[in-house]
């Protein structure tokens, strides 16, 4: 056998190897992709049983057990993800946290670029963003209004009360640097934005828990729309420079 011959069967045995080592980190990465996969449902259908079960007992009176029965899994399944009730619930609300900050964005970035040319346009924007948390995780926005209405926040671990606290404050510090932006460039009038801050935020907290409880969820939410209408309009008409 020739010396090139040789080698043309080193070189195609060393091909071969090659090839088998690719198909088999692709098997593997392929594997992973699907145990991530099938974990995120799984931690994802944790967080949904535990917002129905939270929505319907109560934080409090909630067990793990009851969350691992809606979740159709063992209540072990559920302390591989999270080590606690509470870390649960932090991830329960980090969504509806995440897509008001993200709204809220948005809002600045047009008032920024000068897409915003009016008060008008900045108050409708700030409670845009506030509905659409509502909008989009009603259920935790509901769990959201019991924790304040009944300072259930206290009895959270601290640890979990302050990672709470700090992912909200972020929102509110937006929400005031929009409206104190609007007042420097002439928007809106001059006010206490930590107060105005608050106040919308309390608005659209009241209103939507008084509706709800009058069924208004069952109605196309026609009530709490008129309500937060007419409330955004008064505000608009006290802070609009144009009036």
């Amino acid at each position: 056998m020739s010396v090139v011959l040789k080698q043309k069967i080193q070189s195609l045995g060393h091909y071969k190897e090659e090839l088998t080592l690719r198909q088999q980190d692709k098997h593997k990465a392929v594997c992973r992709q699907r145990r991530e996969r099938e974990k995120n449902q799984r931690i994802q259908s944790i967080i949904d049983a535990a917002r129905k079960v939270f929505s319907s007992k109560g934080y409090l009176k909630s067990t793990m057990d009851e969350i691992a029965l809606a979740a159709e899994i063992t209540k072990p399944t559920i302390y591989l993800h999270f080590k606690t009730k509470d870390d649960l619930l932090l991830s329960l609300m980090q969504p509806l946290i995440d897509d008001i900050r993200n709204r809220l964005e948005i809002v600045e970035a047009k008032l920024l670029s000068g897409k915003i040319k009016d008060g008008r346009g900045l108050i409708t924007g700030i409670f845009s963003a506030f509905y659409h948390g509502y909008e989009s995780l009603p259920e935790t926005f509901r769990i959201v209004q019991l924790f304040q209405q009944r300072d259930l926040i206290s009895e959270l671990r601290p640890e979990i009360r302050s990672a709470l606290d700090d992912r909200g404050r972020i929102n509110f510090d937006l929400c005031r640097r929009l409206l104190t932006k609007g007042m420097e460039i002439g928007l809106i009038k001059k006010v206490d934005v930590y107060a105005m801050a608050d106040l919308i935020w309390a608005l659209m907290v009241g209103v939507i828990q008084l509706e709800d409880f009058k069924a208004d969820d069952q109605k196309g939410h026609r009530l709490k729309k008129n309500t937060l209408g007419l409330a955004q309009r008064l505000i608009v008409e006290a802070l609009t420079c144009d009036t």
